[in-house]
Order: structure tokens, then sequence, then C-alpha cells
């Protein structure tokens, strides 16, 4: 037996709900292998969790104007 055939073999035995959580994994795999982005995709709640977080650094004035930004990186690596 093969690992496609033994792995449908389990995978029949399983209850819906593990199905799902094998399908969200198998998803998450195949846009890792097939992406060319290095990253791995976000999810939902930690965009949110980032834009949270983005927003009260911005509340605190811990920001930049973009080109002041873009210029001191140019500086520093010789851009």
């Amino acid at each position: 037996m093969n690992a496609f055939d033994s792995t449908v073999l389990m995978m029949e035995a399983l209850p819906e709900s593990d199905l799902i959580e094998i399908e969200n994994f198998t998803k998450n795999l195949y846009m890792l292998r097939n992406s060319k982005s290095p990253f791995r995709p976000l999810t939902g709640e930690e965009i949110l969790k980032d834009l949270q977080i983005s927003r009260e650094q911005v509340e605190q004035g811990k920001c930049k104007e973009m080109g002041q930004a873009i210029e001191e990186i140019r500086n520093k690596y010789g851009l």
C-alpha cells in the first residue's frame, strides 16, 4: 500500500471535524509549496492583531512619514 492509499484509508475513519483540520493544513501546505512568497499566509485574526498593534503605535507617536523612513533606510544601507 502506498502513502496515498494509506492516508485515504485512515481518513475514511475520521470524523468530519478532523477532516476539516486536515483540509486546512493541506491547503496551507499547498500554498507554501506553490507560492513565490517565503511567508506563510496570515489568518484574519493575525491581520486584525497586527492592525491593532499598528494603531497603538501611531497613537503613541511611534511612526514616521514614509518618505522620511525610506530616506533613512537608503542612507543606512547605502542604497
